[in-house]
């Protein structure tokens, strides 16, 4: 491999877990050219998609072991997941300034990043990866993120935006439960995803028609049935997105943004959060 397009589509065509975590040559060459993208990823049988729905453990119950072993399974999948779609993206869009080229290839090396230090830390849990069914939940909006500016509205402000709730809220629970390790390991996320949602905010600052605000072009970016309840958690923290430098009212407008979805059962919020968000359900 000595070009980012082939080390992207040796994560997409690879069946194994091994390879799409596999440390990227160094000095890898960004040269354009186009490629027959595969529509969904290789997965061997013990990390295939499924249809199956698999829970994640409430917060309260975070208390035993096993269940903090799932939680941090479910955040494995996500991170492979967002693996194989940086890897399209980058394979997708050749056209693409090389400044953003380079963030979405920065974004996947620190994606497998998180991959492993949650596979190792599941392990010890006493969790396997693929014990627990994986969903391709985002695969399903891969039409919707046909351009780079809708990829980047859905994958970096929405999904990503949403972990800056939940990297706080688990590395807060984590502790009540004085698992520091798994702490830890969410406070890396927690800064990594900062960098990667700040990547994303480009096309916010870049757009080109500044009559319209940032939340309307973010709006514009989206299509049913994706909505903005996919940018937050179900616990939503302003100060996050403040870090980040959304505007005002993007925070506000996302703060009190609801749909049909928006009526989870809520759950028990570490005490020392109470007063820094909002439970947007």
């Amino acid at each position: 491999m000595n070009t980012i397009n082939e080390y992207c589509l040796h994560i997409l065509k690879s069946d194994k877990l091994s390879e799409k975590i596999l440390q990227p040559p160094l000095e890898l060459k960004d040269i354009s050219k186009e490629f027959v993208i595969p529509e969904k990823p290789a997965r061997e049988d013990k990390i295939r998609f499924s249809e199956k729905k698999s829970k994640i453990p409430r917060l309260e119950h975070l208390n035993q072991k096993l269940n903090r072993g799932v939680a941090i399974h479910h955040f494995a999948n996500h991170e492979l997941l967002a693996i194989e779609l940086f890897a399209y993206a980058l394979l997708k869009f050749q056209d693409i300034d090389e400044s953003y080229r380079r963030d979405l290839f920065a974004s996947l090396q620190e994606e497998q990043k998180h991959l492993k230090l949650y596979l190792n830390r599941m392990n010890e849990l006493g969790i396997e990866f693929g014990e627990k069914p994986l969903n391709y939940i985002f695969w399903k909006y891969l039409p919707l993120m046909q351009t780079f500016e809708k990829f980047s509205a859905i994958m970096s402000l929405s999904f990503e935006g949403a972990n800056l709730d939940y990297a706080v809220i688990y590395k807060k629970t984590f502790e009540r439960y004085d698992d520091k390790t798994s702490a830890d390991i969410m406070e890396i996320v927690y800064r990594d995803e900062l960098k990667h949602v700040k990547r994303g905010m480009k096309i916010l600052k870049n757009r080109d028609d500044k009559s319209i605000s940032e939340w309307e072009y973010y709006n514009s970016l989206l299509t049913h049935p994706f909505t903005p309840r996919r940018a937050k958690g179900y616990f939503y923290l302003p100060y996050t997105r403040k870090k980040v430098g959304f505007s005002d009212e993007f925070i506000q407008k996302l703060g009190d943004y609801k749909d049909e979805f928006s009526n989870r059962k809520k759950e028990i919020i570490p005490a020392e959060l109470e007063d820094w968000g909002i439970y947007t359900g």
